[in-house]
């Protein structure tokens, strides 16, 4: 279940390959780390799961030689193998769940009948190739279902990947020593680890080395993303930042005039790299248009008045994404 709705995990007839090497019962209650693969950085969390508080049990970022990875392409296969191996073994890491990159995966909305879970399921699937340009024996999928009226048509947000993404990226980190046992896309990863009790609509800004996502979460699910083909280590950080504020204001536009009767965005929360800067630079930006705040990646992970975490806040920003995969 992501963010307190429904989470389905949906994998189409020909690509039923977690269902049948994990039963439901083990599938869940499997130990695993959350990875999250770059374009220029690998990095892990994986948990302990006490009855009592979770902790970080194992953590690291690992940088990846230009050119292993290009656009969430693995275009050195035997050097990422070979990476991914070195990080397997030294962290004894065994089972993973995986992320998807921005580039590979679709996202978008569409209503369904209400009904059970079959044929919910049946409706999307149906619905795939009039929204993506690939066939659903082509597809691997996820859905949200968004809160709404029995007596009308449901809402359902879909995150769709080409099938042979899926089994490449199996093949791979099972040659290299790791078992994967899901997928979840980095938007729906990182909107996991920013969650908190109480959240309304709201931007989230995820800055990256060499690019920046903006997800809107609202009503439990990211209901629209973008990438932005700038990160937050550009050697002009004011360039950058103008650039951010510009997309914001769009993307704050564009909602506003999709969902009026629904109202604006209520605030922009920032994580990723260099998160701190970028709020402060942000901030001082669009001040006149929406609050804007960093996100304690802990809040609703760690009991942090318990357990002091071994990655400090400064750091923590960087791990937003496996720390989402990771729950």
């Amino acid at each position: 279940m992501l963010l307190g709705h429904l989470c389905i995990i949906i994998i189409v007839m020909h690509s039923s390959l977690f269902f049948k090497l994990f039963p439901p019962p083990k599938f869940l209650l499997m130990p695993h780390a959350g990875i999250d693969i770059s374009d220029d950085t690998i990095s892990f969390i994986e948990y302990s799961r006490p009855v009592g508080s979770r902790k970080i049990t194992k953590y690291g970022l690992v940088p990846l030689e230009p050119g292993i990875i290009e656009n969430g392409d693995v275009r050195d296969e035997a050097k990422f193998i070979a990476t991914i191996a070195e990080v397997a073994q030294k962290n004894k890491l065994f089972y993973a769940r995986l992320s998807i990159p921005e580039e590979k995966a679709y996202l978008f909305e569409i209503e369904v009948p209400p009904g059970d879970m079959d044929m919910i399921t049946q409706n999307i699937e149906f619905k795939l190739e009039e929204n993506i340009p690939l066939s659903a024996a082509d597809t691997v999928f996820t859905f949200d279902l968004l809160p709404g009226d029995h007596n009308r048509p449901w809402r359902a947000s879909v995150s769709a990947v080409p099938r042979t993404y899926i089994e490449h990226m199996i093949s791979i980190f099972k040659k290299a020593g790791i078992v994967p046992i899901a997928f979840e896309t980095i938007p729906r990863a990182v909107a996991r680890a920013v969650y908190y009790k109480g959240l309304e609509d709201a931007l989230i800004i995820h800055s990256m080395k060499t690019k920046t996502g903006a997800y809107i979460y609202s009503d439990g699910a990211i209901g629209f993303t973008s990438t932005i083909g700038a990160g937050s280590t550009e050697s002009d950080i004011s360039k950058y930042v103008d650039i951010l504020t510009e997309e914001v204001r769009r993307v704050y536009s564009y909602w506003l005039t999709r969902n009026g009767d629904n109202g604006p965005i209520k605030k922009v929360i920032v994580t990723g790299h260099n998160t701190e800067l970028v709020t402060n630079l942000l901030r001082s930006k669009v001040a006149d248009l929406i609050k804007v705040e960093e996100i304690d990646v802990w809040r609703d992970i760690l009991d942090t008045n318990k357990y002091v975490p071994p990655i400090d806040k400064a750091d923590s920003f960087d791990y937003t994404s496996a720390a989402g995969l990771a729950l």
